[in-house]
């Protein structure tokens, strides 16, 4: 397919090899890993991690080896939410196809390596909503740098089920031009001595274990006949022994030669990878993008006797979404209907290209993919030559099949946690395993005669989670307003009753579609003020008794003409019956990270049988009151930068019933011991350390969060003495000074000393300090090495922010620049991926600097840690050195691809100053 142009994106990146490819692109009982035997245990007895649990990247060497009875980070990555039964709706418009399907292949997390198992601080993630359009999910990830076989993160997965849609993880050889390499096919395909794939059986070990619904296989490293054969013996295995809800996928890109050749169809080509006379071979085919005439794949799959919506035609949203040559009206027949199914690779276009990571952009590039500009599924006036959005040809589903049904319009993002109104955690936060089911209509809203309400997803409000859906517009007093929110096929009892959580309404009504009526049902209800302005109105729903509804919607309404507000915060439907939870046990705590001395991120897991539990929510004990920390679907999750306020802690863990009840006498506890507190570490750095007389300098302390105090002493400086983390500093006289600093904290003091750090010279010297890197004599030519000739060494040395220096194939990249002559180095200044335009999650985590003046012999000088800027400074002692040799210890925040786009080192072109 067409490759898209990258502006200061280096190509071989974790999923952004994916992106610049294009990509030709009930849980079973298992027993995890006692985490007291890894890592590395401190005074508390409680193991040491150097990041929080992470999801599962591996190569097929590292996946024979992978067991969740020995990956610490394994119980953190299981969904546990079963995959919801759906059904489908009526049709919103009369183009819509009741048998067509959509697969998304979507990058539901920004890296390959490295993302948190459950969610995190950041607000910006791919919280997908519109899954009453997707039948299948494809959590596409991989990278040659970082691994090749990833399942989903268990967080998606819960969002996915909550839903009633599987997802798949991904297996993706990659072209050879971005280090696919043959021998990991073959690795991948081979068979033990008793005929057996060990590797498939992994793969099935790992979703069972995970608790996700199969494998998408995008093989497009050429390999040879034998191999290719292999591949296809292989999927047979998967289809022999793999559960039934489970599902293997293909990508329409190796032939039986063993070459990538992309056929666009279902042919007699690639067929056998499809289906071999009666035998299934994949569940699914993915059509590469090529694809010309789908008529002829269509009549292939009927003659080998499968369904043609089990072939899905790709179209390509990764680069230009809705702009893109194809549009949904491309996959239509002659009868207007779809040939096959549709395949949308990338449409998390939303929130990357299209959205640029802009959470309110994000959400209209939604509407604008998924429904259409009018953000109405009823809408049918987009002509064939612009996007219809996939609600124009593909029915909406639902798994609102059962009562109880609880939502709290809750994305799984936010910028605040709520809960029965109440703001109870503050800060943004994600947390994709406690999303709700959103409306399934997005939107359809009739509006009486003055009335203008239009409805968005709100952040600045919530009930329960971080958001609502809110209604904004005039009103006219008494008018009513309708939105349809969820198709549903449920049968209400005489004693079942729903309820609306509302704000800003002065009335609603319950509206509700029964099958086989054409007039809905509209149910008054009686209202109970809550707390901070919310209302809940409950409706019994004796009226619709035995019979099955098939949509629920709402009437509100307003006693005054103005401008409304009306917030949406929980629909609740079916009678709250006693059915107990299950009681928690043996609260444990198998890990920690430490963030500093006064913060930690906190592994936590307990027991339970999970009967009749939605959630479980964690709280902390604060001066005899429990305050809200987290909720989960899990019985393991991490705790995100505890702070100390003494030495322990209590946790409680209360589970949550179906209804969105807590029982407490069910819940579980235990104490947390923190890391005892020490003196406090401190690193200096000087805004510079070559200056001349009566110039000023800042120098800078880098202390342990408990620190309460820094002095500083400068003998011969103006001031001698300071205090605080910056202190400033001028000299009246040349010479060599010396710096020391002491930090203080609760438990003594720690005291550093840079002997003759700081040279001041007369202004009359001649001294001219620059950037020595720009210099015509500067070369480099040496290091791990680098992605293409654009994004080579030299381009980090030219002084242009446009260009970089950029090395995916390396655990720990380095580059050595030669000054060309020995030079006086006074300190360096690095722009990493975020001065680029780039995420700030790829500026370098740490790195060290050495010198040497004969290339052999280095010294180190700087060795920076737990850097997040995206351009940092390291002041140094005057050095003569000829060669600067730059190692990034931790290339990114948690992957390794070098991405530098500026080194500057800074000095004098000259020798002789150091005496």
């Amino acid at each position: 397919m067409k490759r898209k142009a990258w502006k200061s994106v280096c190509y071989c990146s974790a999923v952004m090899l994916a992106l610049v490819t294009g990509a030709h692109l009930a849980l079973a009982s298992t027993t995890y890993a006692e985490s007291s035997e890894l890592g590395s245990t401190q005074e508390s007895g409680i193991p040491v991690f150097d990041q929080m649990p992470e999801s599962t990247a591996l190569f097929p060497e590292t996946l024979l080896n992978w067991s969740p009875k020995s990956e610490p980070d394994a119980p953190f990555n299981v969904s546990k939410v079963p995959l919801a039964a759906r059904a489908q709706g009526k049709k919103s418009n009369v183009d819509q196809s009741t048998e067509a399907k959509v697969l998304s292949i979507a990058i539901v997390n920004r890296h390959t390596k490295g993302t948190p198992s459950q969610g995190g601080t950041d607000k910006a993630v791919y919280n997908f909503t519109n899954w009453q359009y997707v039948d299948t999910l494809v959590a596409w990830a991989g990278s040659s740098g970082e691994g090749i076989i990833v399942p989903p993160s268990g967080d998606v997965t819960d969002s996915a089920h909550r839903n009633g849609v599987p997802v798949v993880g991904t297996v993706f050889f990659p072209p050879e031009a971005y280090g696919g390499k043959s021998e990991w096919v073959a690795q991948f395909v081979q068979k033990d001595q008793k005929g057996r794939f060990p590797m498939a059986d992994k793969l099935l070990e790992m979703s069972q274990a995970y608790g996700f619904d199969g494998w998408f296989i995008n093989q497009e490293t050429n390999v040879d006949a034998q191999t290719a054969t292999g591949m296809k013996e292989f999927m047979s295995y998967l289809q022999a022994r793999k559960p039934k809800n489970q599902q293997i996928i293909w990508y329409d890109s190796m032939i039986p030669s063993g070459a990538v050749a992309w056929q666009g169809a279902l042919n007699e080509t690639n067929q056998g990878y499809f289906q071999e006379g009666k035998k299934r071979v994949s569940d699914k085919m993915f059509i590469d993008f090529r694809w010309q005439d789908l008529k002829s794949s269509s009549e292939k799959a009927t003659q080998l006797k499968r369904s043609p919506y089990d072939l899905f035609a790709g179209i390509d949203v990764q680069a230009n979404g809705i702009n893109t040559r194809r549009k949904p009206s491309s996959i239509l027949g002659e009868d207007g209907k779809p040939l096959v199914s549709l395949g949308l690779y990338c449409p998390d276009w939303t929130l990357r290209d299209g959205g640029q990571y802009d959470i309110n952009q994000y959400w209209e590039n939604e509407k604008l993919l998924w429904i259409n500009p009018q953000g109405d599924p009823r809408a049918v006036a987009s002509p064939k030559n612009e996007w219809q959005g996939v609600s124009r040809y593909y029915v909406e589903k639902t798994p609102v099949t059962k009562l109880p049904f609880l939502t709290n319009f809750n994305v799984g993002n936010g910028d605040a946690f709520y809960q029965n109104g109440t703001k109870v955690k503050e800060g943004t936060f994600n947390n994709r395993s406690i999303q709700d089911v959103m409306p399934t209509y997005r939107w359809v809203i009739d509006n009486e005669e003055g009335n203008q309400l239009n409805a968005t997803i709100s952040y600045e409000d919530a009930f329960n989670g971080g958001s609502s859906v809110k209604l904004t517009g005039p009103m006219t007093a008494d008018k009513k307003t309708f939105i349809k929110l969820y198709a549903a096929k449920v049968k209400a009892s005489a004693s079942d009753t729903a309820s609306i959580v509302t704000k800003g309404a002065s009335a609603t009504s319950l509206v509700l579609e029964l099958q086989g009526k054409e007039k809905p049902l509209i149910i008054p209800g009686i209202q109970q003020p809550l707390e901070n302005g919310w209302v809940q109105t409950t409706y019994s729903l004796k009226p619709a008794v035995c019979q099955t509804i098939t949509a629920i919607g709402l009437n509100v309404q307003n006693a005054q003409t103005e401008t409304a507000s009306i917030s949406l915060g929980q629909l609740k439907i079916g009678k709250e019956k006693a059915k107990p939870v299950s009681t928690l046990s043996n609260l444990t705590f198998s890990g920690k990270t430490i963030v500093d001395d006064l913060t930690e991120s906190i592994r936590m897991n307990w027991e339970t049988k999970g009967k009749n539990t939605a959630s479980y929510r964690i709280y902390r004990e604060v001066a005899g009151q429990l305050q809200f920390e987290g909720e989960t679907a899990n019985t393991s999750y991490t705790l995100l930068n505890q702070e100390r306020t003494g030495d322990t802690v209590n946790y409680q863990v209360i589970p949550v019933d179906q209804y969105g009840r807590e029982d407490q006498n069910k819940g579980t506890t235990a104490v947390y011991t923190f890391e005892a507190l020490k003196k406090p570490e401190i690193t200096i750095n000087a805004s510079s350390t070559l200056l001349s007389v009566g110039e000023t300098l800042t120098l800078s302390a880098d202390a342990s969060k408990s620190t309460e105090m820094v002095n500083w002493e400068v003998i011969g400086a103006t001031p001698q003495t300071a205090s605080g983390k910056e202190a400033t500093f001028s000299f009246a006289k040349s010479g060599v000074y010396t710096v020391k600093a002491v930090a203080v904290n609760a438990s003594g003091e720690t005291e550093v000393v840079k002997e003759d750090y700081l040279y001041v010279y007369d202004q009359n010297a001649g001294i001219n300090i620059e950037n020595l890197a720009t210099l015509p004599a500067t070369s480099a030519t040496q290091g791990s090495g680098y992605t293409n000739e654009r994004e080579s060494y030299r381009f980090a040395l030219d002084g242009d922010l446009k260009t970089k220096w950029c090395d995916n194939g390396s655990d720990k990249p380095w580059m050595i620049a030669d000054l060309g002559a020995e030079k006086t180095i006074s300190g360096f200044e690095l722009f990493h991926a975020g001065a680029g335009g780039e995420s700030p999650e790829w500026n370098t985590r740490e790195y060290d600097i050495s010198v040497s003046q004969d290339g052999s012999n280095w010294t180190t000088v700087v060795q920076h840690r737990g850097n997040t800027a995206d351009n940092s400074k390291d002041a140094i002692s005057l050095v003569e050195a000829r060669y600067v040799k730059l190692s990034l210890e931790k290339a990114e925040q948690n992957g390794k691809t070098a991405r530098i786009y500026d080194w500057q080192i800074i000095g004098v072109d000259q020798t002789g100053i150091v005496k």
